[in-house]
């Protein structure tokens, strides 16, 4: 037999045992034959098919590489070899060897299809639209090229022309399941609440299952802050508030107003029909839309209820012993968020320093994802305990709580993407409480507290609708951060900032970047045309969301600012460039507010109705800066123009904060936690009395005799 016949035979082999699901005796097949003919496109295409399919993207890379010149003549080698090098994040070979593919193909299906991927991936949407609306053209019979292009649309949050491109499709494919949960997913997504729930409730028990499946991607595939998973088969109320839910998180305000009455809706047929709903998301998100308090409140009684009717009652209920205590200290637990947020962990640290271990046995719980054992095990070196619960369930950990026997269960993962509410739902301790709510309005369970403060519930107002409000005498901020930035602050040039401008700052998340808050921002911009808004690091769908709604308010979006990504010692040697810290008017920065405020920045922020409102003000005031507290968005607006005008005013301003540091309330955090530790005493105490949980006042505690260090001076 001559080689070339050997060769052929080697191919056709390993082919058959390829499409036997055979890969491993195909790669063997594949492998002798690329021997024989060491240049030959072929073989060594099908080696490095199998190879990617067995997990060897770098290997199939490489066979590719070898022939890289030959392949490029050809716009099936080309597009081989460029989805062998993305395989291997080669991302700058592949986009070479695609356009190649295309430059001597301009109709290649999959080269059209995987660039248009991969413009989807940097957020060139245009451009994967178009692409895969031209592969719709060239394969307008093959079904999974309509969900695509339908794919994109969704993601591009086009959701109109998604429903339009997934109609045409259903009139082609006739009961084709994956088509028909798509245009169910993209209609509700739409806000076309009826139809949609028609067309769920249409869907065969293929379609039923495809909807489980997907649904169980998009629950891994999210970041978003205090995100609760979609059920196995969401309706159409649920599936429409996730996506606007999301769309927060990036800066897409456009569904704002339809999601105010949506949830507005839901709670009207809440009321009406006594339906419950898990909203511990809209919890969260509700604070950053134009949502009364009241309704906020009937929003989280709904959800507690809803989340306590749907506990097993497998779980023994729970009961307070003191059976094996071994001393006579007040028990608290704290249950924290991720432990591989170095600001998390520095607090807590800080925080066990500074209490009375002779008093009070803390213990800590945290649900980090991949723990470090030695961040852990350093903290429970300064506490009585501390246990890892991300790999418990809820049963789980519940008992495992319940096992320290605590007087007082502190929820402070409360709205973060640790937070599980089945916890405090399950009980844990005699008393819960959460350390903030961002609620005035208390319900009366699964927690006996709300941890408050006379700035957020101020003297005078009527305390019986909010339920058992502790109010602390200073903030119910507890500003334990002490870390300190790598180094002096870098000049604006290095920063990306113009030497002369008015430097306005913000520090909080994406998705509590309201509306509001933004045009009131741009209103400062429009009447200080030498300022500019610096940001953080917002993923790029967020930056350009972001920078078209100031196009959109007149401003020219080069004036907004993003940061580069950075270390968190390296965000805090940056803060002090800033001229002024601008808060936000629904849901105030707080943790980058005394971070702004304890690097030396001065702060203007807006006092409102909520909790979440008027925290800010509550951290400005004890931080003695009162001045920067505003009492309306006129006057928020007016304060930010007046300083930006008068350098003097905000010279003065910042001399004042770095003047009153050393004794400002808000630094002094000895003094604070010894107020939380009174709190703690008299809640234990009238719990061991058989009293019911009551409101009362805090009073304040003598200041430490060590004055609190100095802010760095830009």
């Amino acid at each position: 037999m001559s080689p070339s016949d050997t060769f052929q035979q080697l191919i056709e082999q390993g082919s058959r045992l390829h499409g036997q699901g055979q890969p491993e005796n195909a790669l063997v097949c594949f492998e002798k034959a690329l021997a024989l003919a060491p240049g030959d496109v072929q073989a060594a295409s099908a080696c490095a098919t199998v190879l990617a399919e067995l997990g060897q993207p770098q290997a199939a890379f490489e066979v590719l590489h070898g022939l890289r010149d030959r392949l490029l003549h050809d716009a099936d080698g080309a597009t081989n070899y460029a989805i062998a090098a993305e395989t291997c994040g080669r991302t700058e070979d592949a986009r070479q060897a695609y356009a190649r593919a295309l430059q001597l193909d301009p109709h290649h299906l999959r080269a059209l299809n995987n660039t248009a991927l991969m413009a989807a991936q940097s957020g060139d949407w245009d451009l994967a639209i178009s692409r895969l609306a031209l592969c719709q053209t060239l394969a307008i019979d093959v079904p999974a090229v309509w969900c695509n292009l339908a794919d994109i649309q969704i993601a591009a949050r086009r959701f109109a022309a998604a429903v339009a491109t997934l109609d045409e499709a259903v009139r082609r494919f006739v009961s084709f399941p994956p088509i028909a949960v798509r245009r169910a997913i993209a209609l509700a997504f739409d806000g076309q609440i009826e139809s949609a729930q028609t067309a769920l409730d249409a869907l065969d028990a293929d379609g039923q299952g495809l909807l489980v499946t997907l649904v169980a991607g998009a629950n891994r595939s999210t970041e978003r802050l205090n995100r609760k998973a979609l059920g196995r088969r969401p309706d159409a109320y649920e599936l429409f508030c996730q996506q606007a839910f999301d769309a927060m998180q990036i800066c897409d305000w456009r569904d704002h107003d339809r999601l105010t009455a949506v949830l507005r809706e839901l709670l009207a047929r809440c009321a009406r029909t006594g339906q419950g709903r898990d909203w511990r998301d809209a919890q969260l998100c509700g604070l950053m839309l134009p949502m009364h308090e009241d309704e906020m409140a009937q929003l989280r009684r709904v959800s507690i209820d809803t989340i306590g009717k749907q506990l097993g009652a497998a779980m023994p209920a729970f009961v307070a012993q003191r059976s094996r205590r071994r001393d006579d200290r007040i028990h608290v637990g704290l249950a924290v968020q991720s432990l591989r947020d170095p600001r998390v962990a520095n607090g807590l640290r800080r925080q066990l320093a500074l209490h009375d271990h002779t008093r009070f046995a803390v213990h800590l719980y945290s649900p980090t994802p991949q723990p470090d054992p030695a961040v852990t095990q350093g903290l429970a070196a300064q506490c009585a305990s501390a246990i890892e619960i991300a790999h418990m369930s809820d049963d789980e950990s519940v008992a495992r709580i319940r096992l320290d026997e605590l007087d007082i269960f502190v929820d402070m993962a409360f709205d973060t993407p640790w937070c599980r509410p089945e916890i405090p739902e399950r009980r844990v301790a005699p008393v819960q409480i959460r350390q903030i709510t961002w609620h005035r309005h208390h319900p009366p369970r699964p927690c006996e507290y709300n941890m408050s403060d006379r700035f957020v519930h101020p003297d005078g107002i009527d305390m019986a609708p909010y339920g058992a409000v502790v109010r602390l005498p200073v903030t119910c901020w507890l500003a334990t951060n002490d870390d300190l930035p790598d180094g002096p602050p870098p000049t604006r040039t290095e920063l990306g900032l113009p030497g002369d401008a008015l430097v306005l700052c913000a520090q909080l998340p994406a998705l509590m970047v309201d509306p509001q808050s933004f045009g009131l921002w741009m209103q400062m911009l429009q009447a200080l045309p030498d300022a500019v808004f610096w940001l953080p690091p917002y993923q790029p769908q967020a930056q350009r969301n972001l920078a078209e709604a100031a196009r959109s308010a007149g401003v020219n979006p080069s004036r907004l600012v993003f940061q580069p990504r950075s270390s968190r010692a390296q965000w805090l040697a940056r803060l002090p460039v800033a001229d002024l810290f601008v808060d936000s008017v629904r849901f105030n920065a707080n943790q980058g507010l005394v971070d702004a405020l304890r690097m030396g920045v001065p702060a203007v922020t807006c006092a409102g109705n909520s909790m979440a409102a008027r925290l800010g003000g509550s951290i400005v005031q004890a931080a003695e800066l009162p001045q920067g507290i505003t009492c309306d968005p006129a006057a928020f607006v007016r304060q930010v123009v007046q300083l930006g005008q008068d350098r003097a005013m905000l010279h003065q301003w910042r001399q004042d904060l770095a003047r009153r540091h050393a004794t400002a309330p808000l630094f002094d955090a000895a003094a604070r936690v010894r107020e939380w530790e009174s709190a703690w005493t008299v809640m234990a105490q009238r719990q061991q009395a058989g009293l019911p949980p009551t409101a009362f006042d805090v009073a304040r505690a003598p200041e430490q005799a060590t004055p609190a260090s100095a802010p760095p001076v830009a």
